[in-house]
């Protein structure tokens, strides 16, 4: 093989694993679901902050006293950062509110499009994340 082909044949495949790492992990539609937006009042029970993306857990207490744990997929660190936050942002026990697109899969899981922590919202005016509604 010439070393041109060699070089055609790895940069096709380097572009093709590219492409299928990106489209992974911008697969947010997929995942939740944009047509059902929900809000949910609760209390913080763990708040990781890692990459690619934070995580929040919160207790929420349905109507009928039942306290269901649910978690949400926040921005990325980058943006959590320029947003103003630190792992300390929230910590367990703060009351917050989520609004986010519930997951698919029926689970309480979300993506997170918007957190109010003792009435400050943040990223209410970001772009949406999965707002590609499919």
């Amino acid at each position: 093989m010439s070393p041109k082909c060699v070089t055609s044949v790895a940069s096709g495949v380097a572009v093709f694993l590219a492409s299928t790492v990106a489209l992974a992990h911008h697969g947010t539609n997929v995942s939740y679901d944009p047509r059902k937006e929900v809000i949910l009042t609760g209390v913080v029970t763990k708040f990781i902050m890692v990459n690619p993306h934070g995580q929040l857990f919160w207790d929420v207490k349905g109507p009928d006293g039942k306290v269901v744990m649910w978690g949400g997929e926040l921005h990325s660190i980058g943006l959590l950062r320029r947003s103003g936050w630190t792992r300390d942002t929230l910590k367990p026990g703060d009351t917050v509110s989520v609004r986010g697109y519930p997951s698919r899969a029926g689970t309480p899981f979300m993506v997170v499009q918007e957190v109010v922590i003792n009435g400050t919202s943040y990223f209410r005016d970001l772009p949406q994340q999965g707002a590609g509604v499919q």
